[in-house]
């Protein structure tokens, strides 16, 4: 009787092997980018939805008060007095509670404002900037608030800041005529009064409110973490912000200034300087400029309550445009 040979299990061969491996990794190169882009476009959408509540909270704000309120409020006569456009739209962001256990009449680091300002509020952060944020060192603390704070509390950071206003270096960059020694304001001018919507006659749609300055207080130039480049200011040296170092924070707003690729400011001085060290519109530093991390621009939030994507290469008149609510330019298409 005739028997069949018995058959053997074939495995793989080396060769076999290694081309399955590489047409994995072939496969995974090609979608890896795909998931990526994918995530990003799902943060880009939250940090616009943050946009749109903050912009709504303002516009609540205006609806209650009859004007946006001021970027800042910073008395210290006849006694202190201190709040951030945060702070003000609270009650409008359902932190009514906060809002009331907020005190006004201590500066805005004061330890008492603590349980306040160390809380993390999501609609003030930006899910695309990467990271924890690093806590400064005590020395830094005590220069930023006079000695008052030498332990180091967590603030709550946030990624947006009010556009206060754009700065002669600026204007001059653009290659327009020099204001001398005073700032062209912004919608949420620097205080103590807020901004009638009459006040704003570029017009709401042609005016910025607020803008990312995204990963305070760590200190970017370009995409890399960096050294402060401000000589003369306590965070020079150091990878931190000289300010907007949490949403409470009078000075976490701005006045764009532009800045060189080392991030190197234009005159900050805002009083007539015409420095010219770098024609950058945003994008190259986020110590109080324009900043965000997504590819190619930031997100705005324009006097009207709309969010638009405003590219990093627009031009340098048309942003001066947008900045100032009245200035009387021609903005057109951006």
């Amino acid at each position: 009787m005739l028997t069949r040979p018995s058959k053997r299990n074939r495995g793989f061969t080396l060769i076999e092997l290694l081309v399955v491996i590489a047409i994995i990794a072939i496969l995974i190169a090609l979608l890896l980018p795909a998931v990526q882009q994918a995530r990003e476009s799902a943060r880009r959408t939250q940090c616009k939805n943050n946009l749109k509540q903050l912009g709504l909270a303002l516009h609540n704000y205006e609806s209650t008060y009859g004007m946006f309120p001021p970027s800042r409020i910073n008395l210290s006569t006849p006694f202190v007095f201190q709040q951030t456009w945060n702070v003000m739209v609270l009650p409008f962001l359902e932190q009514a509670n906060m809002y009331q256990q907020y005190n006004f009449n201590r500066n805005w680091f004061d330890a008492s404002n603590d349980p306040m300002t160390t809380v993390q509020l999501s609609a003030f952060v930006c899910p695309s900037t990467p990271g924890e944020r690093p806590t400064p060192p005590s020395s830094l603390y005590s220069a930023m608030t006079g000695g008052v704070r030498t332990d180091q509390p967590r603030w709550g950071y946030t990624d947006y800041g009010s556009i206060n206003a754009v700065r002669n270096a600026f204007i001059v960059m653009a290659g327009m005529p020099s204001i001398g020694t005073k700032d062209a304001m912004g919608c949420l001018g620097r205080g103590p009064g807020g901004t009638r919507i009459s006040e704003i006659t570029d017009g709401t749609s042609n005016t910025m409110m607020l803008a990312e300055d995204a990963g305070r207080p760590r200190q970017y130039v370009g995409r890399v973490v960096a050294n402060n480049p401000r000589v003369g200011n306590p965070a020079f040296g150091l990878p931190f912000t000289a300010d907007g170092w949490g949403w409470a924070d009078i000075n976490n707003g701005f006045s764009v200034d532009g800045a060189n690729s080392a991030g190197l400011q234009n005159n900050t001085s805002g009083s007539g300087g015409t420095t010219i060290v770098g024609t950058c519109s945003m994008n190259c530093t986020n110590d109080s400029e324009l900043y965000s991390f997504h590819i190619g621009g930031v997100q705005t939030v324009l006097a009207d309550g709309s969010v638009r994507f405003v590219s990093e290469n627009i031009n340098a008149g048309t942003l001066v445009g947008l900045i100032t609510r009245q200035g009387g330019e021609v903005v057109g298409e951006f």
